[in-house]
Order: C-alpha cells, then structure tokens, then sequence
C-alpha cells in the first residue's frame, strides 16, 4: 500500500482533542450549569434532551472527520493499467567534444559555453524527449531520447574534451548516429548541432541530405570566433589556430531546411531557435501502457458519507413517555388557604 500524502495523518490529532472534549462534555456542562442553578434542577432542565444519544452524536461526526482525513491521504492499493500519453517534440543535441572545442575565444571555452546553452533548452521545454550525441573522431550516442531532464543533466556534466577518445572532427558520423537516434514513429524530429564546424572528415552533405530525406531538420550552432584561438593538436603536439568555420555549420542547416545561430555570450539564441522549432515542427504524441496503483480514497470517503447520514438519523430528544413531570401537590379540601 502507498500513501499519497502520510503528512496529513497528523489531521488525526484534531479527532482526538474533539474525543476528548467530547468524554469531558458532561462535567462542562455541570460546571456551566452551576453558574445560574443548583445541580439538583440539571435533570429537569436537560429532560427533554438525551446526554447519550447527544454525545453519540458528536461521536459519529468526529469519526466521520476521521474518515475524511483518511481519504485526503489518499491510500493507494492493488494495481490497474493505464495508458499515459504525452505530446512534444523530439530534440537530439549533436555535440562537439573534440580538442578544438577547448579553445577559449570564448570564455570560459567553446565546450562549456554548449553545455550552458543546452541548460538553457532544459529551462524552457517541458513534455518534449531530449538525446544527447557526443562526437570526435567518432561519434557516441551519451543519452538516448529521454523526458528525465535529471538524466540530461548529469549526462551533460560528464562531458569533456576526453569523453570521445579518438581524435579528430567528424559532423558526418554524428549526423549519421542521428538519424538511428529518433525513435521511427516520430514525426517531430529536430537535430541541434553544436560545433565550432572543423569537420575534418568531410563528408557531413552528403550525411545532412540523407536527415533531410527522412523529415530530420538540423538546426547548427556555432561556438568560437571566425578570429580562432590558439590550440595544441592532439596528434602533432604542434599549436594550431582553431577557427569557427560558419561556411560548413550554415550549409548543413541550409540543406536540410534548418536554421544557423552563433552562440553568444547573452543565450538569445535558445529561445530563437525553439520558436523556429515549435513554429515549423508538429508535436508528437506518444503513449506507454503502465501498471499504476488503484486509488482507494472514495471508500473512506464513502465510510464519511455513512457516519454522516446515520448522526442525521438520530433524534437527541427523550419520548415524551420518558419526560419526568415535576411533582405539584395540590392542596387538600377543607385546608385553609
């Protein structure tokens, strides 16, 4: 058995302060009652009224709070399927881990200033599924599609210029591990290409055509300067100037019908490109068959109706059979008045 919300047990304490003050209602009312009479007339006075069936009454009320209580808890048994569905879009982040990416014309470096533009998607979607590629030489799927934005974020915070072992750029294996990456029923499919665009491979058109052909739109973002930075190559040793190379990053997007940013230091661009997204691509519908726990709050609640219903029922006044007259003694005959 599961318990909604255990905290509002402690509602239960007002039923027994309310018990309490019911099994001392008698004295109370002696003590008020010695206020204006003497005890003596107290019976005469309540004779038209039942002291038991008045604190049953009470009793039935409290009990039927009790209930109450219960169902706002919301205990939870035994199980039933059902069918959630959720609509969105599905977003994969193709990221760029390679040395380059560690070159800071962009403070603190290109890397960590993609994985903040990337938190900042997280901050604004919320039903749509979100995969995470990391490439280099190769490319690595780090998070299949997902709505455990928790997820994302840790895998994102595991990234670095070593997640990729083998060296080098290439944007054409990345697009290609896409296009496995988006779940075949999908019909809301958008690429999100982060890189500073070396692609040393060469052959990402002929990759970004075939996305293009399967209703894939990619979306590319430039991280660097067209000015470069000074970095050491991985495979020489010798320093090299990486460049931001925007040629390569806007023919990708221009091909499959996508649109090129520039990251900046302000973030603007996330919300330019999720209006694009949301403006041009139609929401997805997906549906899982779970086994969720029954909700069982209406028998409790139920049980309060009853308690209810039967202190409705009960009448607190005496039979008038059961009415003690008070004794009047009518003077004799022949007495004098």
């Amino acid at each position: 058995m599961n318990l909604a919300n255990p905290y509002l047990f402690l509602l239960l304490i007002i039923c027994i302060v309310l018990f309490w003050f019911i099994l001392r209602r008698s004295r109370r009312v002696e003590k008020r009652f010695l206020k204006y009479a003497e005890l003596k007339f107290k019976p005469h006075y309540f004779q038209d009224k039942s002291a038991f069936w008045t604190g049953f009454k009470l009793f039935l009320m409290v009990i039927a709070l009790a209930w109450i209580i219960v169902a706002l808890v919301r205990p939870q048994w035994d199980y039933e399927p059902k069918k959630l569905e959720s609509t969105g879009i599905d977003l994969v982040f193709a990221i760029d881990v390679s040395k380059s990416m560690d070159a800071t014309d962009m403070m603190p470096s290109r890397l960590i200033r993609a994985l903040l533009q990337i938190n900042g998607f997280l901050g604004q979607v919320k039903t749509d599924r979100i995969g995470i590629i990391a490439f280099a030489g190769v490319a690595s799927l780090e998070c299949p599609l997902t709505d455990d934005y928790e997820a994302v974020k840790v895998v994102l915070g595991s990234l670095n210029s070593g997640t990729v072992t083998i060296p080098g750029t290439n944007i054409g294996a990345a697009l290609e591990l896409a296009s496995d990456a988006f779940k075949a029923a999908s019909q809301a499919n958008s690429l999100i290409l982060i890189s500073d665009g070396e692609d040393l491979e060469g052959d990402f058109v002929a990759r970004a055509k075939e996305l293009r052909n399967k209703g894939i739109r990619i979306h590319t973002m430039g991280v660097g300067s067209p000015e470069g930075s000074i970095i050491k190559n991985p495979l020489t040793g010798q320093e090299v100037v990486s460049k931001l190379d925007e040629k390569s990053l806007q023919d990708i997007s221009r091909i499959s019908g996508g649109d090129y940013y520039r990251v900046t230091p302000g973030g603007d661009e996330v919300l330019l490109i999720l209006k694009r997204i949301y403006d041009t691509e139609t929401s997805r519908t997906n549906s899982k068959n779970i086994s969720a726990l029954k909700e069982q709050y209406y028998l409790f609640a139920l049980f309060a109706i009853i308690f209810l219903i039967l202190e409705s029922f009960i009448d607190v006044r005496r039979k008038k059979g059961s009415i003690t007259k008070p004794n009047h003694q009518s003077p004799k005959s022949g007495e004098e008045q």
